[in-house]
């Protein structure tokens, strides 16, 4: 694991420098690389999102960026974060509302959640979910798998993608997909949410 004189400079710097971040439009360019670079230092794969808000706390997001052995270190940036006036420091991607609301533009593709279908079963109690694309080709299945990965993180939250789903698959949408039990991606969170509550800790 790593130093924890490492989380404390990264966050000495943090506050150093948060009173003069940009508008976040600007904020990549400005401070991203080093911020990006600090998050590297402790463990590879740490990755960050960022939002500064007119009338709200702020909010930093840590991220494993859906990788489960980085799971540790986010906690523990997160956890060693003191606390910083106007600023949220968030572990993991969070759930948003109306998730399915929403259309992502990844890789020079729109994926609309709307347009996605889910077929899923809890085996040896655990959950496994297949979903379904109306244009799925395994030509561009990675770029499918990578875009749909982020809208799991949107509706699930990134460390129930993570910690509550054994196997994700994906596959062509058929014709009639009531026919064939799928569910449209928009129930996804209430299944999911149904099968986390029976699970025993």
């Amino acid at each position: 694991m790593a130093q924890a004189s490492q989380y404390s400079d990264f966050w000495t710097w943090f506050q150093e420098n948060e009173a003069d971040f940009p508008p976040t439009s600007e904020f990549d360019e400005a401070y991203g690389d080093e911020l990006s670079g600090r998050l590297t230092d402790i463990k590879s794969g740490l990755v960050y999102e960022i939002a500064i808000l007119d009338d709200a706390e702020n909010e930093l997001i840590i991220s494993g960026d859906g990788i489960k052995e980085l799971i540790p270190f986010v906690q523990d940036v997160v956890d060693s974060a003191p606390e910083i006036d106007g600023w949220k420091i968030i572990a993991f991607r969070p759930r948003m509302d109306d998730y399915a609301s929403f259309t992502l533009n990844f890789g020079e593709r729109n994926f609309d959640p709307k347009k996605l279908w889910c077929w899923s079963r809890v085996e040896d109690g655990r959950f496994n979910l297949v979903i379904y694309h109306a244009d799925y080709s395994d030509d561009i299945r990675n770029l499918l798998v990578n875009g749909t990965y982020v809208l799991l993180d949107m509706a699930l939250g990134e460390y129930d993608v993570m910690t509550g789903i054994r196997y994700i698959d994906h596959r062509d949408l058929p014709d009639d997909p009531e026919a064939f039990g799928l569910y449209r991606f928009e129930e996804l969170r209430t299944v999911f949410d149904e099968y986390k509550s029976t699970v025993t800790h």
